[in-house]
């Protein structure tokens, strides 16, 4: 009994194993997870803009997944790839802790999504940037608002739970009236595109192709593993984009086979491949490349909590692991 316990609550901490993650998926996806968005620049037509997570990264104690706003629409490390933040799950809970892309300075986390959220409640979101643009940069203090979220709808789709919520933010005299209204949808994020605010154009219902270019963001699509998980209506193009032949990751397997040992395989397509074990402050404590479909690593570390990659030309895939 006491046994079972152990497993429960290591379960329950969302600290490692992939079967305890997938309920976390389900709030929001944490992993292969690539989202296709449009976001109004000086009046272009058509802007697509590739966010997906790369890797983990701890804060406060507290593990994060790292966002980047990607060169292309391939989950791997790029120089040219631009770190936005790190994003949690908390429950039904999605927090996120973005840094100044500018001066890399760590901004205070804020509340993205509360999908255990009822009508009518209020949902306090905290110092949030209410900034547009596809990154946070040189924000100032202005910038960055403490933020009151208003659910007025909440109703079941063939996509997911959906909310209608309306942001309202903080001022001298309290909190202002609606800044605009967005719908989540819960697996998804925000139709107005993952962590943006809500634009001063209310929506609803609306869909972005019925309106003038340039007037807001919006989601076009969400590719989470080689399934679409959301598609505008509008978007012609989504799937199109997100599978451009020179792009196409090969999946790579990783097994825990005991306490100490991984097994890996791999298409010999994606070869050679970066192995790296890290401590949970980001300290590479293990390293080698693997040159054969099917490898066994043999993990030299004391027994605790560690973070490993592969790293290829076509391939990127980050997860935790126990060492016992």
């Amino acid at each position: 009994m006491r046994k079972l316990y152990s497993v429960l609550i290591i379960c329950l901490s969302g600290i490692l194993f992939p079967f305890c993650s997938s309920a976390q998926d389900e709030v929001f996806p944490t992993k292969d997870a690539i989202w296709n968005i449009y976001i109004p620049e000086r009046g272009a037509m058509v802007t697509s803009h590739y966010y997906g997570f790369v890797g983990d990264t701890v804060f406060d104690a507290l593990s994060y997944r790292k966002l980047y706003l990607l060169k292309d629409s391939v989950l791997r490390e790029n120089p040219e790839n631009v770190y936005v933040g790190g994003v949690r799950v908390s429950g039904k809970k999605v927090y996120m802790r973005p840094t100044d892309t500018a001066t890399g300075k760590l901004l205070e986390e804020f509340l993205m999504y509360d999908f255990s959220a009822k009508v009518g409640d209020e949902v306090f979101g905290g110092m949030r940037p209410m900034v547009w643009g596809c990154t946070f940069e040189n924000l100032t203090g202005s910038d960055i608002k403490n933020t009151k979220l208003q659910v007025f709808d909440v109703r079941d789709s063939e996509l997911g739970r959906e909310f209608g919520v309306d942001l309202k933010f903080e001022s001298a005299e309290g909190y202002c009236e609606s800044e605009g209204s967005d719908t989540w949808i819960e697996g998804v994020g925000s139709l107005l595109g993952l962590f943006l605010p809500p634009s001063s154009i209310p929506t609803g219902k609306q869909k972005w192709i019925d309106m003038a270019y340039g007037q807001r963001s919006a989601l076009m699509c969400l590719k989470v593993g080689d399934k679409i998980r959301y598609k505008d209506p509008g978007c012609e193009e989504c799937m199109e984009v997100l599978n451009v032949s020179e792009n196409v990751v090969i999946p790579v397997t990783v097994l825990q086979v005991g306490n100490r040992r991984l097994s890996i395989q791999s298409s010999e397509n994606n070869l050679p491949l970066r192995f790296e074990l890290l401590s949970l402050s980001g300290q590479i404590m293990q390293s080698q490349i693997i040159r054969e479909a099917e490898s066994h690593i043999e993990l030299r570390v004391i027994p605790g909590i560690y973070l490993y990659r592969l790293i290829g030309d076509k391939v990127y895939k980050s997860d935790k692991i126990v060492v016992r």
